[in-house]
């Protein structure tokens, strides 16, 4: 359904001349999985990553709409430019993003699987080469294979992956030796200012 919905708008320019971020890149790396392995993609990030890198906050809901405690609520506008009242979103059909986002995790988690990720314990070298080999987005951010890299304003290029659903949005990072990291969310998707916050972590005084 999430395909159909993206084929049926116009390309947003012709293969190879230009670059834009797109959730369906992700939905069909999910339906890719299904095809090659014969089971649900989530149960293959179960068996592949969450178990073994011991992810016990994580989890890949499908369409259940509880959210595991302790958690903050989760509040949307529900409108594309921020306008309108405040709606309490927290229970949500999280499918709606399929493996474009359908995951819950905590900031211990999504350290430990970033460290594991770049420090080369997840996938081998060359996968992990693959993943790290960006094309530019703009002067500070690249993008490579599910990772971008963002060049700080102090010198420092921290890697990672930012993403959100109704009512939430988070983001993760850490340095290529994986010894700083930081995860964070908004529980409100109208505001806030991710960037913002990892300048203060790793270029602050």
């Amino acid at each position: 359904e999430l395909v159909r919905v993206a084929m049926s708008h116009k390309p947003d320019f012709a293969p190879g001349a230009g670059w834009n971020y797109s959730n369906t890149n992700y939905v069909l790396a999910g339906l890719v999985i299904e095809k090659a392995t014969g089971r649900p993609y989530g149960e293959e990030i179960r068996r592949r990553v969450i178990t073994p890198l011991h992810l016990t906050g994580t989890s890949v809901p499908g369409t259940r709409t509880g959210v595991p405690g302790p958690s903050s609520r989760a509040y949307g506008k529900l409108t594309a430019d921020g306008s309108g009242p405040v709606h309490d979103v927290t229970r949500i059909n999280p499918s709606m993003a399929f493996s474009a986002g359908e995951m819950i995790s905590d900031s211990k988690d999504l350290g430990r699987f970033y460290r594991a990720l770049l420090t080369g314990r997840l996938l081998p070298k060359e996968k992990l080469d693959e993943m790290t080999d960006t094309v530019a987005v703009d002067d500070t951010h690249g993008y490579g294979l599910g990772l971008m890299s963002t060049e700080l304003s102090c010198g420092v290029t921290v890697w990672g992956h930012g993403g959100g659903i109704h009512g939430s949005t988070s983001d993760a990072v850490t340095t290529r030796n994986g010894r700083h990291s930081l995860a964070f969310n908004f529980n409100g998707d109208w505001a806030g200012d991710p960037e913002a916050v990892i300048e203060a972590e790793y270029c602050g005084d």
